[in-house]
């Protein structure tokens, strides 16, 4: 009951047209939890810096969207091939609510990356003021690790230490060491025995930190939009199977 017999013409082309639909969605699972991971471990000290659950939120929600579809691709392939209806009809379910989970979470990802000049700037502005030792360690680690690691220092300039963060800075080092970079020799002590904004990074914190916030956000959107599309095909498969299954 529930299992059909084998089919010719347009039932046999929807449901192998389906199974390769599902193995593309299958192998594009794995491609979720890979990216998903990637955006978790990668650059997590910019996550503090930036505020909010970005970075964490987006990991989870693919991670989960990815183990899912790992698991729903395999139940099309076999519902295709054996004829199942209530596999089909499980799998229909299952996949539209994937299919508006990632078309909004691509979408979100598009508009997010938009709208993340005004809002990075912001945030490392208040960040900066909160650069304090001792007192805001999480806020102070952020951004020593963002400017070692993206080799910046500030917003825009190195300056921007002294104009925005005065209360930390006007009786200490001019700049944080984390700004200090090599000198002609190689020798970092110089810098970091008196950091100033002559002997660090020339380069703002700002552009690094946009640029790896769009990358990830077009990578999120352009991911997501994609996969959706494969699953919009799957459903219409599996409605075509599920109407011909007799």
């Amino acid at each position: 009951m529930g299992q059909g017999m084998e089919m010719d013409g347009c039932g046999y082309f929807a449901r192998i047209f389906m199974f390769i639909s599902n193995f593309i969605i299958w192998v594009g699972s794995i491609l979720l939890l890979v990216l998903g991971l990637y955006t978790l471990l990668d650059k997590p000290f910019m996550e503090q810096l930036l505020g909010g659950q970005v970075y964490a939120t987006a990991a989870y929600i693919i991670i989960a969207v990815g183990v899912v579809a790992f698991f729903v691709s395999f139940l099309g392939c076999f519902g295709a091939l054996k004829e199942i209806k209530c596999m089909l009809f499980m799998y229909f379910i299952i996949t539209l609510l994937m299919f508006i989970v990632l078309l909004v979470g691509g979408i979100l990802g598009y508009v997010f990356r938009a709208q993340a000049q005004n809002t990075v700037r912001t945030t490392l502005m208040q960040k900066m003021k909160d650069y304090n030792p001792g007192v805001n360690i999480e806020v102070t680690a952020a951004w020593d690790e963002t400017q070692i690691v993206l080799q910046c220092c500030g917003i825009d300039l190195p300056k921007d230490w002294e104009s925005i963060n005065k209360n930390y800075l006007v009786s200490g080092p001019r700049v944080p060491k984390s700004c200090c970079k090599a000198d002609s020799t190689g020798n970092m002590q110089n810098c970091e025995n008196n950091p100033t904004s002559s002997n660090s990074y020339d380069t703002g914190c700002y552009k690094q930190s946009l640029e790896v916030v769009q990358q990830h956000g077009l990578i999120l959107g352009g991911v997501g939009i994609v996969i959706s599309l494969l699953m919009l095909l799957g459903l219409v498969f599996s409605m075509v199977l599920f109407k011909l299954i007799k």
